[in-house]
């Protein structure tokens, strides 16, 4: 069984610090929305494969993103649907209904619709892979320290913290009354829809319960220990910064500030609307999109290094 708890697998990605991470994190995002040319979305998506396979969660991804490439199928139809009937922006028809639809014409299937829809999701699969990545290797409580050490409020940061824990308690909760539920001889997975859809409501009961019971629990210890009193706070654990952590936010932080001057110059940019543009890049492109990967994937030497250094 697949768990999306956080678990300290003691790794050199584990042991980095969490502003790293949540840089690194954030370049992926700000990159993956400003650049448009597919090698450039390409290189994004696979710049966290190295992360992914250092911090040893490649089952725990890999559940993840069967998760989303469901969502992206969707993407990807909806955005041919919506082109078919409304949008008409492509020019390379690849089907074309044989009928007429009142005040939208005949509905066709466009290369530019189909190749625009994949590329948005590779788009929001880099995305959801370095979030994903953030998810099982940053301590929800480093998490949370990280947030209000960037003087965040305080309540909102804890609400969210408790709200990035909840959907994994979530999925353990439902697969533990899964277990129960057939080990007492209901069958979920036979019958009719309506059939699945009554089984399935064994399942969500017990859950919603348990859901609520624990929400109770929550409240009760905050209220016991004080929550809300007093304007200063003091913390257990504190984030330290060594030389190598403050390497990697330089080098992650360039590489952000490269991909920014890249774009304002007019470099990675393509054009999906009406006709497909040349996948080739030109020169300057070619020497920038190796200094990405190099520069993205070096998060893993310098976590290496640092828990090196930390070990000596």
């Amino acid at each position: 069984m697949t768990s999306f708890r956080y678990k300290d697998k003691a790794t050199s990605i584990h042991r980095l610090n969490p502003f790293c991470k949540l840089t690194w994190v954030g370049s992926i995002l700000v990159l993956a929305l400003i650049l448009d040319h597919p090698f450039f979305l390409l290189v994004l998506f696979l710049s966290t494969l190295p992360v992914v396979i250092a911090a040893n969660v490649v089952k725990e991804w890999g559940s993840f993103m069967r998760f989303a490439a469901y969502l992206c199928l969707a993407i990807v139809a909806i955005n041919v649907l919506i082109d078919a009937l409304v949008g008409h922006n492509g020019t390379t028809i690849l089907a074309q209904a044989p009928f007429q639809l009142p005040l939208v014409g005949t509905p066709a299937v466009t290369l530019e619709a189909a190749f625009f829809g994949i590329m948005m999701c590779l788009r929001l699969l880099s995305i959801i892979s370095a979030f994903t990545l953030l998810t099982l290797t940053v301590n929800p409580d480093d998490m949370m320290l990280s947030m209000i050490k960037m003087k965040l409020p305080y309540k909102s940061v804890l609400v969210t913290s408790l709200s990035t824990r909840f959907f994994p308690t979530l999925v353990d909760d439902a697969e533990r009354i899964t277990d129960v539920q057939r080990s007492r001889g209901l069958e979920l997975d036979k019958g009719g829809l309506t059939q699945r859809i009554r089984g399935r409501m064994s399942i969500i009961t017990p859950l919603l319960s348990n859901s609520l019971d624990r929400t109770v629990q929550v409240a009760e210890a905050m209220e016991s220990r004080g929550f809300g009193n007093g304007t200063k706070r003091t913390f257990y654990k504190d984030i330290q910064f060594s030389r190598i952590d403050i390497v990697t936010l330089l080098t992650i932080l360039s590489v952000c500030a490269l991909g920014i001057a890249m774009t304002i110059q007019g470099y990675g940019d393509y054009q999906y609307y009406p006709t497909l543009g040349e996948i080739n890049l030109g020169v300057v492109e070619w020497i920038i999109l190796p200094i990405l990967v190099v520069f993205l994937s070096s998060i893993v030497l310098l976590a290496s290094l640092k828990r090196r250094t930390d070990l000596d």
